[in-house]
């Protein structure tokens, strides 16, 4: 993909670009580990795709504030995303919710922790 390593600079610059697909680029890129701040608010981007790629990075453990705004978010992809991480346990509430949860994917994800499988 890309060869040459960015400066913590033009890193920011990629993640606060007004054009949503490059923040989303620079969001799946694996060659930086992102500050708690850039992953604040690559969680909380207008753009669903930004959020479901800070979402599935797994060089961070979010925050449970964080895991409970993924898990409700609007757009599926993120809840799914959230939902996929194995590196919370998700809370009585949460678990409740996922199970009810209106796209049948979140859903089973949830029922396989339930069931112990994740």
């Amino acid at each position: 993909m890309h060869m040459e390593k960015l400066t913590p600079e033009q890193i920011e610059r990629g993640l606060t670009h007004e054009d949503a697909s490059i923040r989303k680029e620079f969001a799946e890129r694996k060659d930086y580990t992102p500050t708690p701040e850039q992953i604040e608010r690559g969680l909380t981007d207008t753009s669903s795709e930004v959020r479901a790629r800070f979402a599935d990075r797994k060089d961070y453990v979010p925050t449970p504030a964080q895991i409970e705004r993924g898990l409700t978010d609007a757009e599926v992809n993120v809840r799914y995303t959230f939902a996929e991480r194995g590196d919370y346990i998700p809370t009585a509430g949460q678990m409740e919710r996922g199970l009810k949860d209106p796209h049948r994917f979140v859903r089973m994800l949830f029922g396989q922790r339930k069931d112990g499988l994740v």
